[in-house]
């Protein structure tokens, strides 16, 4: 386990050119809420695919809307039994009405939209106090007129340190796409290392550290409060660009949980909005 961590953690992530920007995006509201700090936590459509949980049969749909109209929204069906978790998921970020040029001009030539999609198929295994998990994903992006596809593997670890500490770790996005036009995307190759507190049954608070190729070394902090056996209250603050504090707020009633978060963005940027849906039965 020691091997794969220190693995995990010194995987290179070297400066490039990269693209498709929807796969660094979270895994849903109660995420977002938490400042991104998610790779430590057990979620039916956890980032990490080593910490993907459920108590049975799980479907989760989540939305996000961004500035300039972008949009993503995710699909994930996860069925765990005894040690073992399956996942399916599938994403698609798109940006439309985006003008097109050839040169300075006073009206557009026209509009275009760019769209990048996956859908990955992930498992996860308990063994004692370590849980190793691994998503493959298919990856298709469109530009114009201009189209390109590819195959990515995620790897993720979580470790309990004790009943109240667990850490987390994921490398994601390892693979290539072939030529869009005339070069081929980098995809945007990123490590997670992250702790969570959870020895109150009220409360968690977790930290996270993430690098992404091209970027730089982001921290994330976020915690949960369990106001009463509905409601759930979180904050959480990223040093990520034009990114900072968060807050959210997750509705639990029987087998449905509704999740939100709100992000403002600086630089005059506008707001983010997260929002969640979540079914999930237990095995019979």
């Amino acid at each position: 386990m020691a091997l794969l961590l220190i693995a995990l953690l010194t995987l290179p992530t070297a400066l490039a050119a990269v693209g498709l920007p929807s796969l660094l995006q979270g895994s849903g509201a109660r995420a977002a809420g938490l400042g991104g700090a998610e790779t430590a936590l057990f979620a039916a459509q956890a980032l990490n695919p080593a910490a993907r949980q459920s108590r049975g049969r799980s479907v989760a749909f989540n939305h996000h809307a961004s500035i300039q109209n972008i949009r993503q929204n995710h699909l994930h069906l996860t069925q765990a039994r005894g040690r073992s978790t399956w996942g399916l998921s599938a994403q698609l970020w798109q940006a439309d009405g985006l003008e097109r040029r050839t040169g300075p001009s006073a009206e557009p030539l026209g509009h275009f939209g760019v769209y990048e999609g996956a859908v990955g198929l992930s498992y996860a295994r308990q063994m004692e106090r370590t849980r190793l998990g691994l998503q493959l994903k298919f990856i298709r992006q469109s530009i114009f007129t201009q189209n390109a596809s590819g195959l990515a593997a995620d790897l993720g670890l979580m470790y309990d340190v004790a009943a109240s500490l667990r850490l987390g770790a994921t490398v994601r996005n390892l693979g290539r796409m072939n030529h869009l036009d005339q070069r081929e995307t980098d995809l945007p190759l990123e490590t997670r290392f992250g702790a969570a507190y959870v020895g109150r049954t009220d409360m968690l608070v977790a930290v996270e550290a993430q690098k992404a190729r091209g970027g730089n070394l982001t921290l994330h902090l976020g915690g949960e409060y369990r106001a009463g056996e509905h409601l759930r209250l979180r904050a959480g603050y990223q040093s990520t660009e034009n990114h900072s504090l968060s807050a959210g707020l997750g509705l639990v009633a029987k087998h449905w949980v509704i999740d939100y978060a709100y992000l403002p963005l600086g630089s005059g940027l506008g707001d983010a909005h997260w929002l969640s849906l979540q079914l999930e039965s237990a095995n019979p």
